[in-house]
């Protein structure tokens, strides 16, 4: 294929046509049948027309529309070698001069008068994009080639969605080339709206004391109070997470980049959200340091770091590797690694170099803090350095086994824990060495109900230690037997994404309840299985097949018989079609037992596909924490750290305090009242407005699928990472001001070549 195909996909759709296509930078202007290219001119040929055909080309390259239709009506009017490529040059210079018509009776003519020329299918894709941009899409089946097929989707998706997904529904159930197939579900992958969706954000690793405050009362969770914070804790919009004198904590977002909080720290969430799969960060560091290990990956994307003087902005295609301390008047920025930082406070850029640190307020250096006597902080940087050179290696390593050139959350999380095989026509699958039946003895166990309150606050007193190593995302699944004895129940031990109780008790279909009594901890690798990829079954059992990030919930809910059932998503599941994983195993509610159970080819009872998921099961079980008093929390000032006669000045700092009726975190601030100076507590902010973080609009987990719990919307696209069947816990779109406080606007991606 020719290089206006490529542009054309990415017109229609970003998408990168038929596997092992060439960048269109080494395509030929031509076809192998005319003259060759090279840099940009053309070598005459032998027949009779190669010369004028020349200078037709070089037309086109100097975007002289109208002498390009000039000469290639007289090339083709000689019928002479080149008469077919001139009568599509002739087509591609009339749309260049807007004359649509007559562009497509000349593709018209070329199919007629020469049947067999390998210009047809050029042709075929620019009538694709004339007719796209009339309004009136083609249809994809009329098209010779699986390429131009997949062009004629993508312009029919972007006119008509309902259309094009019972067309890929179409060629998903047929006997389509693998090729078409694959293509047909990366457009659908790539097709998004404007849903924001709560990020996939979580604590990655901590140690300490590490609190959270999870952000403004919500249904079934009627108080605010702070809580101890375990690993792969959800992070969401709201939350607010203070670290100890000994507490650390990494940061994984969804781009899988890292936030590492240091001691004495106070970090607010204030918007997490992803709009048509460009994750958008804002955070506050109100006291204390954190490191940045930020690079956005997408067009689009931005990070922003905000403080009570300044706020650091990163957006596509930059980066930023730093240690930002944050205080009262100004921040200190200092490289984490090697290499010069750059960064943009306010409307500037600020370059930092290797071994320095410099100081800021408002975007400009602090010229009056006098000499400065820091603390020691290479210990802080020495363990940063560490953890994150051990994520990276772990990642790159996982990324190359899996095929992988976008980044999936949790991918370090599956070094040296199971093996990658290929599972073809589906790329790439992975399963655990250890299922998860064996993880730990401990992992599924049941109790008697009077045992059941002493069991949680066992499990959450024991999650963190100083090493990082959790117990994981502790859920409630099934009822305890009669007798108090251990009971295994019958589901995949190769799937961890079991669905959580949003509430004590669901009712199934039949009327009967199903309580929520069951001790459940997911492995270490579920968080990315759950967000990422799809399911296929081979072997007796649920095999992961690795795809892209989604986030719609891992699972489907049916009906099978009288039972509520839930079947792991596929990665040929097509919207508003039943889903494929079907026909090989579901996990049906047992009533009687309170368990999911799974059943094999389940053919005895009809089944009947829910439009959304049972109500209990709509947003994220709030995981269990043990409560926490207030942490001890300071601010402090640069001016504290300068030497005075010899001696760095010492201060305790000024006490920072949580308003919980206001949901505000407060600092002592003199203000002026008639002729007096009076103390007060006013709410920590910055010249860009309030850092406080309060929702913007999402209620329960991000994606309603973190941990394995479902949200609404019916059906997803499994590996393709379509965002149909929605985000489940998103009650509304994400904070519509965006602010990034003045902050400048880098560049964004690059567009396609020009053929």
């Amino acid at each position: 294929m020719k290089s206006n195909l490529l542009i054309l996909a990415s017109v229609f759709a970003g998408i990168v046509l038929a596997q092992g296509a060439r960048s269109a930078q080494a395509q030929s202007l031509v076809s192998s049948g005319g003259p060759v290219v090279s840099n940009g001119m053309v070598a005459a040929g032998d027949a009779p027309d190669s010369s004028a055909y020349v200078d037709g080309v070089r037309a086109v390259n100097q975007s002289r529309w109208s002498d390009a239709v000039a000469i290639f009506t007289r090339v083709a009017d000689q019928a002479g070698q080149h008469a077919d490529g001139a009568l599509y040059w002739k087509a591609y210079a009339l749309n260049k001069l807007g004359q649509t018509g007559p562009a497509l009776e000349s593709c018209e003519k070329l199919r007629r008068d020469h049947a067999g020329s390998s210009w047809i299918e050029d042709c075929g894709a620019l009538e694709i994009e004339i007719h796209s941009k009339s309004g009136q899409p083609v249809q994809p089946k009329h098209q010779e080639s699986d390429d131009l097929k997949l062009l004629a989707l993508a312009s029919l998706m972007q006119h008509n969605e309902k259309r094009a997904m019972a067309e890929i529904d179409e060629i998903l159930n047929s006997n389509s080339s693998e090729k078409l197939k694959q293509g047909a579900l990366f457009i659908m992958g790539q097709h998004s709206s404007d849903t924001a969706y709560p990020q996939i954000a979580r604590i990655s690793f901590m140690q300490g004391d590490v609190r959270i405050m999870r952000g403004e009362a919500k249904a079934r969770r009627k108080e605010v109070t702070w809580e101890q914070a375990t690993t792969d804790l959800p992070l969401e919009s709201g939350f607010s997470l203070v670290t100890g004198s000994d507490g650390r904590a990494e940061i994984e977002l969804e781009n899988a980049s890292a936030v590492y909080l240091g001691e004495n720290s106070v970090l607010i969430f204030n918007d997490l959200h992803t709009t048509a799969g460009v994750p958008y960060t804002e955070l506050a560091l109100l006291s204390g340091m954190a490191t940045l290990h930020v690079r956005p990956y997408v067009a689009g994307e931005v990070f922003i770091l905000h403080t009570p003087t300044d706020n650091l902005d990163t957006r596509y295609p930059n980066a930023a590797n730093l240690r930002i301390n944050s205080y009262a008047d100004g921040i200190a920025v200092t490289p984490a690694g090697a290499e010069a930082a750059v960064g943009v406070l306010g409307s500037k850029s600020v370059a930092v170099n290797p071994g320095q640190t410099r100081y800021f307020k408002a975007g400009r250096p602090v010229m009056d803090a006098g000499p400065i006597s820091p603390p020691d902080f290479s210990a802080w940087d020495n363990w940063v350095a560490n953890r994150f050179a051990e994520r990276s290696a772990a990642m790159s390593a996982i990324a190359k086994a899996a095929g992988l050139s976008a980044p999936i959350p949790g991918l370090a999380d599956l070094q040296g824990k199971g093996k990658f095989f290929s599972c073809e026509p589906y790329g790439t699958c992975w399963e655990p060495t250890m299922p998860l039946e064996q993880t730990s003895d401990a992992s599924r166990r049941e109790l008697p109900p009077d045992q059941a309150s002493a069991l949680v606050s066992d499990a959450v007193s024991t999650q963190t230690n100083r090493s990082g190593s959790t117990a994981r995302n502790i859920q409630f699944i099934g009822t305890p037997s009669s007798t108090g004895a251990p009971r295994q129940s019958a589901v995949d031990p190769f799937f961890p994404c079991m669905p959580g109780l949003s509430e004590p008790t669901s009712t199934q279909p039949n009327g009967k309840k199903m309580s929520s009594m069951m001790f459940y901890t997911a492995p270490p690798w579920a968080w990315t299985e759950c967000h990422a990829g799809g399911w296929i079954y081979r072997g007796n059992h649920y095999v992961w097949a690795v795809g892209r990030r989604h986030h719609h919930p891992p699972v489907h809910w049916v009906q099978y018989g009288h039972q509520l059932a839930f079947v792991p998503i596929h990665p040929r599941d097509v919207k508003d079609r039943p889903p494929v994983n079907l026909k090989s195993a579901v996990f049906a509610a047992d009533s009687k037992e309170g368990a999911f159970n799974k059943i094999e080819s389940p053919t005895a009872y009809p089944i009947a596909i829910l439009k959304e998921p049972p109500k209990a099961f709509r947003e994220m079980p709030m995981p269990a924490l043990a409560k926490a008093g207030e942490p001890h929390m300071t601010s402090h000032q640069i001016r504290d750290l300068a030497v005075a006669g010899g001696m760095p000045a010492k201060s305790s700092g000024t006490p920072i305090t949580f308003d919980l009726k206001s949901h505000n975190f407060m600092i002592a601030q003199q203000e002026v009242r008639g002729s007096h100076s009076v103390t007060v507590n006013a709410p920590i902010t910055n010249h860009s407005g309030n850092l406080q973080s309060h929702a913007v609009g999402f209620s329960g987990g991000a994606g309603g699928s973190h941990g394995g719990s479902s949200g609404t919307g019916s059906h997803g696209s499994g590996g393709s990472g379509s965002a149909a069947g929605g985000g489940g816990s998103s009650s509304s779109s994400a904070s519509s001001s965006n602010s990034t406080a003045g902050a400048s606007t880098s560049s964004s991606g690059n567009s396609a070549p020009h053929k």
